[in-house]
């Protein structure tokens, strides 16, 4: 039972342990994002988490919040799902619809500013004949994961007949 044993520490380093480093500013540049996606597996969603280091605890791009980028490609639809993090959304370009709990669908188009809150069901269709549906996606799921308040979805998208 010695491997059970807690440590003690002042409550003055505790607080100081609490403090993120302070982090450099970052540029991702949009050739090299579809450059990316560009090598990704063949699939009807792509995502790609920014990271501000080449470590996946840089994809906490500043404390608690991660910032991604999503395609839908035509036809495609990311069913309805609810879960304990926040959204928001800046569609890029293609066109859609968003459902967000029972109401009726929100087209949504280039320019388009999109919040979600925790907890709300929200589903995105790209209703765009030959582009993706290419939104930013900002989110406190790094803060909620941290908060051991991570629900995690499975069997979202389907492809559209």
């Amino acid at each position: 039972m010695n491997n059970v044993r807690g440590a003690f520490f002042s409550y003055k380093d505790f607080r100081q342990s609490l403090h993120h480093q302070q982090q450099s500013p970052k540029v991702w540049k949009d050739a090299e994002l579809a450059g990316l996606r560009q090598t990704l597996e063949a699939s009807d969603v792509d995502i790609v988490a920014l990271a501000h280091d080449k470590s996946l605890e840089g994809c906490e791009v500043t404390p608690g919040m991660a910032i991604a980028m999503q395609w839908l490609n035509p036809g495609v639809t990311l069913n309805g799902h609810a879960h304990s993090w926040w959204h928001l959304f800046v569609i890029q370009c293609g066109s859609g619809v968003l459902t967000l709990g029972d109401a009726e669908g929100v087209d949504v188009s280039r320019g388009d500013v999109l919040l979600v809150p925790a907890w709300t069901r929200h589903g995105f269709a790209n209703t765009s004949k030959h582009e993706p549906l290419a939104m930013l996606n900002v989110s406190n799921m790094p803060q909620m994961a941290l908060l051991s308040n991570f629900a995690d979805s499975h069997g979202l998208i389907t492809t559209r007949p």
